[in-house]
């Protein structure tokens, strides 16, 4: 989260020095400036389909992405990203929000949220981590080269995802490490693989397809496995 702690700081001096960084950006179809980035404060930022634009920033304020488009990085603080169908982007950071990718979309880094949900449909694929603290994550016929890592809520793997790393269920650190809180959900579901560890730092629930594969050896994990089309999670 690293660069959405600078753009905060980047931001909050562009409110003084220059008028033209406040309210939304809408950048038309078919624009091709790659070397053109785009920001603002307060604000949302909409690319139309098919361009190739550069690095997309805002404070406050989603993005949106329309199918076929190229851009650099994705990053708010409080606002949800939305990838439509076929997008390539760099990599894609909130804070406060959700980040969904439609499908066939590539991302070269991470994909992270703090306060949030991640959703890539299928045909998806991720160079770098997949994760969130406090939401869900769903990946769907997904290639994820990273981590997929999660603090409170659920991991859902599901039709063939494929993960090259680990599986990370965090303990919740500080004030919210509470050993009555619900257990997080991890699913691996149908055709799934896992090439790296599955680490469960606090106790979770694992449900488990009849055809996932992945290295048994783990712990702190009620494991529920099931089979078919079924879904008990």
């Amino acid at each position: 989260m690293k660069n959405i702690l600078v753009l905060i700081l980047a931001s909050t001096f562009s409110l003084t020095a220059c008028g033209n960084f406040l309210g939304s950006k809408n950048i038309a179809e078919g624009t091709q400036s790659p070397d053109k980035d785009y920001d603002t404060v307060n604000g949302s930022i909409t690319v139309g389909a098919n361009s190739a634009v550069g690095d997309l920033s805002t404070v406050n304020g989603s993005i949106k992405i329309s199918s076929g488009t190229s851009v650099g990085s994705a990053e708010t603080v409080n606002g949800s990203i939305n990838f439509t169908d076929g997008v390539k982007a760099q990599s894609a950071e909130t804070v406060n929000g959700s980040i969904r990718l439609g499908t066939n979309c590539e991302v070269e880094e991470d994909v992270e949220t703090v306060n949030g949900s991640i959703i890539a449909e299928s045909g998806c694929e991720v160079e770098g981590n997949y994760e969130t603290v406090n939401g869900k994550l769903k990946a769907i016929n997904t290639e994820i080269h990273g981590n997929v890592k999660a603090v409170n809520g659920k991991i859902l793997l599901l039709d063939g995802t494929h993960v090259h790393d680990d599986v990370i269920i965090e303990k919740s650190k500080g004030f919210f490490n509470s050993t009555k809180s619900k257990k997080p959900v991890v699913v691996l579901g149908k055709d799934v693989v896992v090439d790296g560890d599955l680490i469960f730092e606090k106790p979770v629930k694992l449900y488990i397809h009849d055809t996932a594969k992945y290295d048994d050896d783990f712990e702190n994990a009620e494991v529920i496995k099931y089979s078919g089309s079924e879904e008990p999670y």
